[in-house]
């Protein structure tokens, strides 16, 4: 989905320069990237206030998707050692 967003100068001079020096291909990419950026930050607002950190979130992501792992493939981890 396309949309128009109108920016002031130095905002443009910003997103020009990022793609000059190589870190982003196009303006486009640089807000997408700002927009995936308040997203994180968003949720890690979110998780804060219910008093979880990131550091939290990794363990608990490892070890559920290591739970995970091993339900769907234990038995054929098995029979392949």
């Amino acid at each position: 989905m396309n949309i128009s967003v109108e920016v002031t100068g130095n905002l443009l001079e910003y997103l020009d320069k990022k793609v000059q020096k190589g870190f982003y291909k196009s303006r486009s990419e640089v807000v997408r990237e700002a927009i995936r950026w308040m997203i994180q930050r968003d949720l890690q607002e979110q998780m804060e206030a219910k008093g979880l950190t990131m550091d939290e979130l990794e363990k608990l992501r490892g070890e559920v998707s290591g739970e995970v792992i091993k339900k769907k493939f234990g038995k054929k981890l098995k029979d392949n050692s």
